[in-house]
């Protein structure tokens, strides 16, 4: 940070700037869901540019002097301790109440105050603070020169992941949402982005700035290298204490196959199964994307009608998708034992599918249909076995049609 923005900052806090620290200027950041992985090289009188986590600092050197560690205090604590041996202004949340003097000391949840020399001891929770000067005691000053790494919570990025569908494309659009937590804006040249699968994903994106990155062609490639999934951004602006969201780019990919998909388990006693249909889209991926939960959006121009949350696994270049979206409000109907012969271990059941098409427009299907017991025949060629348990039928149904078809499967239990 420059003297010239460590003045502007100063006075919009309203603070009597009386030194400059200077910061260290990262090597290399990578931004990760719940931390940052921050690599610098320090020289004389360098600080850290991040608050480091407890535990994380690790010089890369192959051998060091021994030297103090920066303050690990949470937000509020080390607030106060930089100021310590300041004159300062501590004001009440609750009361009409305010008091100024030296801050002498911060010890567990209380802090001690010179009044006109005069000392006293008052709960740190009772008590906003209002700095007079700029903070004497840097909160991340190391006494070490060379490169290290450490983990931060300063910097976090969540995905924002969405999925817009039309009768005949699906577009796949990738942002990111970044949350610089520090106290100072950042220019980066360039920065890694670190997806964990492992880790929660925020489910709806919250208020967030533009990035600059929205320029054609400027969306990242999506690595799998390593089996770890990274995405390099060039030129990122994150302001303090700000949300940024990025454009990662979006595809589209047409709609290979549509239709309404059910399965159904009979078991012992069952006589006549209801069928529960699900619409089902496939289509291919055009290019290694980020796996997660994708918010769906149907579009019906010129509206975007909010749909479920659906999981994409894998989501590699060329990869077929397959995603069950809404419950079918297009078909109905039910399956029904209509005969059952036992010989021994042996036995043959013979059902009778019923499907009604509520719709104006033709409508695929497919029913899978688990038994239990082995199959060992079955009648209809139309019938696939797709298990040791399991047939699927497939087809197409005409608009506001019915139709009724029967089939034998011989099971060994």
């Amino acid at each position: 940070m420059d003297t010239k923005t460590a003045l502007t900052h100063a006075t919009v806090a309203g603070l009597l700037l009386t030194s400059v620290n200077t910061m260290a200027a990262p090597d290399a950041i990578v931004i990760d869901q719940n931390s940052s992985q921050v690599t610098e090289t320090l020289g004389k009188q360098d600080t850290l540019s991040f608050t480091p986590m407890r535990g994380t600092l690790l010089p890369v050197g192959q051998s060091y002097s021994p030297f103090q560690l920066p303050n690990f205090d949470s937000s509020e604590r080390r607030n106060w301790t930089d100021h310590i041996g300041q004159p300062v202004r501590v004001e009440h949340k609750q009361r009409d109440f305010s008091l100024e003097g030296t801050l002498d000391a911060v010890s567990g949840n209380s802090f001690t105050l010179s009044v006109k020399r005069v000392a006293a001891s008052y709960p740190l929770s009772d008590f906003y603070l209002v700095p007079k000067l700029a903070a004497a005691n840097s909160r991340s000053s190391v006494n070490y020169q060379g490169t290290l790494t450490y983990q931060t919570g300063d910097l976090t990025w969540q995905p924002e992941l969405s999925m817009i569908i039309n009768d005949r494309d699906v577009t796949l659009i990738q942002q990111a949402s970044i949350d610089n937590q520090a106290s100072s804006d950042l220019e980066l040249d360039k920065v890694l982005l670190h997806y964990s699968q492992n880790r929660n994903v925020r489910p709806m994106m919250k208020n967030a700035m533009a990035s600059d990155m929205r320029v054609e062609g400027a969306a990242p490639s999506t690595d799998y290298s390593n089996n770890e999934i990274t995405l390099e951004l060039q030129q990122l602006a994150l302001p303090a204490a700000s949300e940024t969201l990025v454009d990662l780019g979006k595809t589209t990919s047409r709609i290979e196959q549509s239709r309404n998909v059910t399965s159904v388990y009979s078991y012992a006693s069952a006589s006549k199964l209801p069928l529960s249909f699900h619409q089902e889209i496939r289509f291919s991926s055009p290019k290694d994307l980020i796996p997660g939960n994708y918010q769906t959006l149907w579009y019906k121009e010129p509206y975007y009608v909010q749909g479920n949350r659906v999981s994409l696994q894998h989501t590699r270049e060329n990869a077929e998708i397959t995603v069950q979206l809404n419950r079918s409000l297009d078909i109905k109907g039910d399956l029904t034992l209509v005969t059952e012969s036992k010989q021994g271990d042996h036995i043959t059941q013979t059902w009778e599918l019923n499907l009604e098409n509520l719709s104006r427009q033709n409508q695929a299907y497919q029913i899978n249909h688990q038994l239990q017991g082995t199959i060992t025949d079955v009648s209809l060629r139309s019938l696939e076995q797709t298990a040791a348990n399991q047939v699927s039928l497939s087809g197409t149904l005409a608009a506001n049609s019915d139709y009724q078809i029967r089939y034998t499967v011989d099971l060994e239990k």
